[in-house]
């Protein structure tokens, strides 16, 4: 089996439900095109500017993580909304994926966490970026060229941008193996913070 046999495909739009694509055979990255809304926007600015740190990892039933976001943000403007926005997703995660409950993790970062391009050992795990930059992924050359060149970092990837939701497919996922996303955590500029969301199967 070659390297183009086991091409990644990406699909990309402006409605939530491109998220379904994933479910494509030779689908490994489904985005999901969005603008944050300003309140969450505003919310995130005051965080940076309060020096607040964000770290949290529950792992709950989708209609819950609302209140324990709420009781682990920090109480300023907008904190409502933010927390309002990570339960849709959880949501939609939890029924795209029939999960009783959800592993969320929401972090701001001021280094890379996965600063090297790999593939996750799971099914599937949905990301977003609230503030600072987005994760690096390769698309199909980009790909090849790093099996090719014995895993040494490519010159150049794709990136997220701010807002976008986007579902990765790893080597996890039943009867799609060698079809797993590879990606990499961004560096994070001198001064800046990354406000990172990442959701995993609970079960």
């Amino acid at each position: 089996m070659n390297m183009t046999e086991l091409s990644p495909v990406s699909a990309a739009g402006t409605e939530a439900g491109v998220l379904a694509r994933i479910y494509q055979p030779d689908c490994s990255l489904a985005v999901w095109q969005r603008p944050l809304p300003a309140n969450i926007t505003d919310y995130v600015a005051l965080l940076h500017q309060a020096s607040s740190r964000v770290s949290v990892r529950e792992l709950l039933p989708p209609e819950q993580v609302a209140s324990a976001l709420a009781e682990q943000l920090p109480d300023l403007p907008g904190r409502a909304a933010l927390a309002k926005d990570v339960q849709q997703l959880a949501e939609m995660f939890a029924c795209l994926f029939e999960l009783k409950r959800v592993g969320v993790r929401l972090a701001s970062l001021q280094t890379a966490m996965c600063p090297r391009f790999h593939v996750d050992r799971l099914p599937c795990r949905l990301v977003s970026t609230y503030s600072g930059p987005g994760t690096h992924w390769l698309n199909t050359p980009q790909r090849n060229r790093l099996l090719e060149q014995s895993g040494a970092e490519p010159a150049q990837w794709q990136q997220l941008a701010v807002g976008e939701v986007a579902l990765m497919k790893g080597e996890g996922w039943q009867g799609q193996e060698g079809r797993g996303l590879w990606h990499r955590s961004p560096p994070v500029p001198t001064g800046y913070r990354r406000l990172f969301l990442s959701m995993d199967f609970g079960e």
